[in-house]
């Protein structure tokens, strides 16, 4: 039996290794393996040398029934679609008697040791404390061990106490702890779990994992494009749409580059429009756009930050820009032992995930088990698992009548992506005797 459940999502997505942090560093590895943000050939390039998908405002999302949003979805929404930088903003709030939450300026939230939200201006129109999402963050870095995230804060917030917060939150253990340059490569931020940069806008304070933006190692394009779509897709216009704003008097070889990638709506209502993201977000734009401001500035842009991320073609733009294939990649969560009376069916059920960016076409899981314990069970076959999704194959061992004792069930799982073993343990316990009349 064969039970399918989840969607077809944007690559990169729910990376899983059955090894350890550690042992998931080795930078060289064979194609269709998880490596460093989805492909093996990123692990040996600095953090500068490879293009990240991103998204602007990310906690402004609809879905959390924010008004006037910039996504769609959440941070762990986009996190499982492949975004791998967040542009967010950073406040001090109360909660009002009405239940929204108000914002306070820095001195009052520092004086008062106000709670963190993340907010757009105001927090008025949308607000989400800061820890429990930092905490969403740290879950998908413990469940994906070979991702490698950029956050650049809009910081109203007193620099030590965001990093209050980064540590309440269980992120404190991925924080890249190095210099802003140069940077290490993925495989060795891997290989280290120091997976998350940190930068501020205006304001790092003396925390020394913190670095500022602008005045540091981050360089950008502009970011107000108004009302018109052709101001980042017409090729007469993309030389300008590239010239530089904000970083470039401190910037270096190895600084990071942003790209600001959406359209500000000035008509009224001042609503961002997921039509003119339908359109910027293309997978064509981006690429497009991406070359010009290569060809201005002299360097492929770092992150690729977007309005509704999860419209358009981020990732397939990001591994273009990077020559990363798109690949199956399957990996199994733990695969529970089994225990049942002799002469009885076990059943072993062996999830299986997709965590590359393409689909995996003729998955087959067999299982070899003790003869003396149980016969072969069937062989289970799928002829597509789409990237994202999850599978879950249930093998049915019939055990001997006489059985008793354990064993390893090895259990192959072939597909186009190749082919990986998992094991577990079967116990067989002796059935019953009958009683005598």
């Amino acid at each position: 039996m064969i039970s399918i459940r989840g969607k077809v999502v944007g690559a990169l997505a729910f990376a899983i290794l059955l090894a350890s942090p550690a042992a998931a560093g080795a930078v060289k590895t064979s194609p269709g393996q998880i490596a460093c943000n989805g492909s093996s050939t990123l692990c040996e390039r600095k953090l500068n040398e490879v293009v990240l998908p991103g998204s602007h405002n990310s906690m402004s999302a609809e879905e959390l029934g924010w008004i006037l949003p910039n996504q769609t979805y959440p941070i762990p929404k986009q996190l499982e679609l492949g975004a791998r930088a967040m542009l967010v903003d950073i406040y001090y709030g109360n909660q009002l008697p009405d239940g929204r939450i108000g914002n306070l300026s820095k001195s009052q939230g520092r004086e008062t040791g106000a709670r963190l939200y993340l907010c757009h201006v105001l927090c008025l129109i949308g607000a989400s404390e800061l820890v429990p999402v930092l905490e969403d963050v740290a879950d998908f870095l413990r469940a994906n061990p070979n991702e490698v995230l950029v956050f650049i804060n809009q910081d109203s917030v007193d620099p030590d106490d965001f990093a209050k917060a980064v540590e309440e939150a269980g992120l404190l253990d991925f924080i890249y702890t190095g210099p802003a340059g140069p940077w290490p490569t993925l495989g060795e931020m891997v290989s280290s779990n120091q997976r998350v940069v940190m930068l501020a806008e205006s304001d790092a304070g003396s925390v020394s994992w913190y670095h500022e933006a602008y005045d540091g190692p981050v360089r950008e394009t502009p970011y107000s494009f108004n009302s018109d779509p052709a101001l980042l897709t017409d090729p007469a216009l993309l030389n300008e749409s590239c010239r530089s704003l904000r970083g470039e008097g401190s910037a270096n070889s190895d600084s990071l580059f942003l790209m600001n990638h959406w359209i500000s709506t000035v008509i009224n209502p001042p609503a961002p429009n997921i039509a003119n993201a339908e359109l910027v977000n293309r997978q064509s734009a981006l690429v497009e756009r991406a070359r010009a401001c290569e060809q201005r500035r002299g360097f492929l842009p770092s992150i690729l930050a977007v309005d509704f991320y999860g419209t358009g073609d981020v990732v397939g733009a990001t591994n273009e820009l990077n020559g990363v294939a798109s690949m199956p990649m399957l990996r199994s969560g733990k695969v529970a032992n089994a225990r049942v009376r002799a002469g009885r069916r076990a059943v072993i059920r062996v999830p299986v995930r997709n965590a590359g960016d393409a689909a995996a076409s003729s998955v087959k899981v067999c299982a070899k088990v003790p003869r003396r314990l149980a016969s072969k069970p069937r062989c289970l076959e799928l002829n597509e698992l789409q990237a994202g999704s999850k599978a879950s194959f249930r093998l049915r061992l019939a055990t001997k009548k006489k059985a008793r004792g354990k064993g390893t069930v090895r259990i192959k799982v072939r597909s186009s992506a190749g082919t990986y073993t998992v094991k577990t343990r079967l116990k067989v316990k002796a059935a019953p005797r009958k009683r005598r009349g």
